[in-house]
């Protein structure tokens, strides 16, 4: 139809699709047929149903479709998505985070050397191979923790305090099939995460989330809000603000973890979309942004830019958790749902289920978010409420079992990633 805006959105729900229409695109639906809810093939004008995590090929279809009828934006708001998204953007010409934003953000060790070279945060990376190079590290460095030099959900890090910790979590990293692993400085320190839109260049901070973490370093608990005093929160929102800056990103939402250390907050890693583990559901609740329908709307150019006020309550999210083994029993679900104080409730396992140890954050078994008047009482009550459900397993794994990356996650290979330098997919800027 002539005159009609269109938007081609990668992956993602129908709730997502609406606030696209209702910002007044004209949706193309990119997702993998075996994955979407079908209910969302009602809100679009147009669905390529195809493996969304291969960039060439969906290149290829989106080059045909903008051939005929073009699209404003090629856009994802999730993990998986943002990839195949930057390469559209890029290969189209289009407005948006293109490829050497993405990969720069998404390759860990290309991020700390960007920020390294642009004097915004110094912690000390590098890549490994095995337990000389992990005892290597630790002896110069100090504490340090392991990871894929690509990848999110906290999925394969490990923490090695000294010497003595190498040999087990190099061991680990071998049976997990981690052969290439990132080395980072371990910082010490309570971790939030950072929710920011950025209009044109102009980076607006939304919302800290205060969190809590297992020894596995997966997140368990969020809450909103974080409660820091005013100078920390300034500092960090300047680190934020200075790394988004850096990395070149102008427009839309992002994701930042960072860890307020004994000498000031340090940037963790940073992500060109909205936070995941339903944190955007806590912004909302407490100070009223919808972070998906005010990205439709910006990238429509239908509003101005949204800042935050004060909050308007607190919110916590906890996850729930179970022994490993095979679910029997799921009890005290909807006691906990009809909580006045529950917004929702999410369960994740049923009968016959099995309950991994939590490697990373898709072996939680569920989450509920609570409202409440202050952060303290959200979080109380996130943890009584979690408590008090029951999910009962029997035959546990054996102690110490390992599963294996391929087990582990859909895409392996996407974890290590190619064999590049962190000079490879730098920016012409950079390289210079």
């Amino acid at each position: 139809m002539s005159g009609t805006r269109r938007i081609a959105i990668i992956g993602g729900t129908p709730a997502a699709l609406r606030k696209a229409r209702a910002a007044g695109f004209e949706v193309v639906w990119i997702h993998q047929p075996g994955e979407l809810a079908a209910e969302g093939l009602a809100e679009v004008g147009e669905a390529l149903l195809t493996d969304y995590r291969e960039p060439d090929a969906v290149v290829a279809l989106l080059r045909a479709l903008h051939g005929r009828s073009p699209v404003e934006r090629v856009v994802s708001m999730i993990e998986d998505g943002l990839e195949t998204a930057a390469a559209a953007t890029t290969a189209l010409g289009l407005p948006g985070a293109g490829l050497d934003i993405v990969r720069v953000l998404q390759d860990k060790l290309a991020f700390r050397t960007l920020l390294g070279r642009r004097g915004v945060d110094a912690t000390v990376a590098r890549l490994g191979h095995g337990e000389d190079d992990l005892r290597a590290f630790v002896e110069t460095y100090g504490p340090a923790v392991i990871k894929p030099r690509y990848g999110s959900g906290s999925i394969g890090v490990r923490r090695a305090h000294g010497p003595a910790d190498v040999p087990a979590v190099a061991a680990w990293a071998r049976d997990f099939g981690l052969h290439t692993f990132l080395m980072e400085e371990y910082l010490q320190g309570p971790e939030i995460s950072v929710e920011a839109f950025s209009y044109g260049g102009r980076h607006v901070v939304l919302a800290h989330t205060a969190k809590e973490t297992l020894d596995s370093l997966v997140e368990i608990g969020h809450v909103q809000p974080a409660g820091r005093a005013p100078e920390l929160a300034a500092r960090v929102d300047d680190l934020v603000v200075r790394m988004l800056d850096a990395v070149g990103l102008r427009d839309g939402p992002s994701h930042t973890e960072i860890k307020l250390t004994p000498d000031g907050p340090r940037l963790v890693e940073s992500h060109n979309r909205r936070g995941g583990d339903r944190i955007a559901d806590l912004v909302h609740e407490v100070y009223g942004v919808d972070i998906d329908a005010l990205a439709y709307l910006w990238y429509a150019g239908a509003t101005e830019p949204v800042l935050p006020g004060a909050p308007r309550c607190a919110a916590a999210i906890r996850f729930l958790t179970a022994e490993p083994g095979v679910v029997e029993s799921v009890d005290g679900a909807e006691a906990v749902r009809a909580a006045p104080d529950v917004v929702d409730l999410h369960i994740g396992v049923s009968p016959g289920d099995t309950v991994h140890p939590i490697a990373w954050s898709y072996d939680r078994c569920g989450l509920l978010i609570v409202r409440a008047a202050d952060a303290d009482e959200a979080r109380r009550r996130a943890r009584e409420l979690a408590s008090s459900i029951t999910i009962r397993t029997a035959a546990r794994e054996a102690a110490g079992q390992v599963r294996p990356i391929t087990a582990v996650a859909p895409r392996p290979d996407r974890l290590i990633g190619p064999a590049q330098t962190a000079e490879d997919i730098m920016t012409t800027r950079e390289r210079g």
